[in-house]
């Protein structure tokens, strides 16, 4: 008998980025993209939501280790029965002791200036600079102008990275790069057990 009481589950994509493992009254959403004909899914789902009496419930919950070891075989069984290849991408510093370093972030980061300037947002002058986030895998466009822009920014980034769930906003007043900044990424931020999807259900 499975972690959740039953050994029934249910495996959808139903929009680009995002993978969802239902079993029982659990639902798990787990950022997912394809790379080299290979499915990457992310090992850290970014929305857990509970069936209770007449609806879906998100619920602030930590992801067991168990729960991994239970689930994540069945996504990797599930594309291999499809013929796909598919694999799961972990956190390169899974017990925050050590650096990450992601040198692709480095062409997502030149992938995002065009995507920016295609919507009409230059370098230097609508926005500073765009920095890698490698502990959470993602980036982080920093000193923005207008705070009318951070939403077509950010709407953008997310379509371009539908997998990266998780954005953050935030201003600041002094440092080399005052302004806004727009985060997008595909890990939580170290400490924060919480699920914050960047995408509505």
């Amino acid at each position: 008998m499975g972690l959740f009481g039953r050994q029934h589950y249910e495996i959808r994509m139903e929009r680009p980025g995002k993978l969802s493992y239902r079993e029982g009254n659990h639902e798990y959403i787990f950022p997912v993209y394809e790379e080299d004909g290979q499915v990457v899914i992310a090992g850290f789902p970014s929305s857990f939501r509970l069936y209770l009496f007449l609806g879906w419930y998100r619920v602030p919950r930590r992801f067991s280790t168990r729960a991994g070891e239970e689930i994540f075989p069945r996504l990797l069984e599930h594309f291999w029965k499809a013929g796909r290849r598919a694999c799961i991408f972990e956190r390169g510093d899974a017990e925050g002791q050590a650096f990450a370093f992601y040198p692709e972030l480095f062409e997502q980061r030149g992938k995002a200036v065009e995507i920016l300037d295609e919507a009409g947002f230059a370098w230097l002058s609508d926005y500073s600079s765009i920095d890698l986030l490698h502990e959470e895998y993602g980036l982080e466009v920093s000193g923005i102008r207008a705070e009318a822009s951070i939403e077509p920014i950010g709407k953008a980034l997310q379509e371009a990275f539908p997998q990266w769930h998780y954005c953050g906003i935030c201003h600041s007043d002094y440092g080399r790069e005052p302004g806004w900044e727009f985060s997008i990424h595909m890990f939580p931020k170290r400490g924060d057990g919480r699920f914050v999807d960047s995408g509505s259900e």
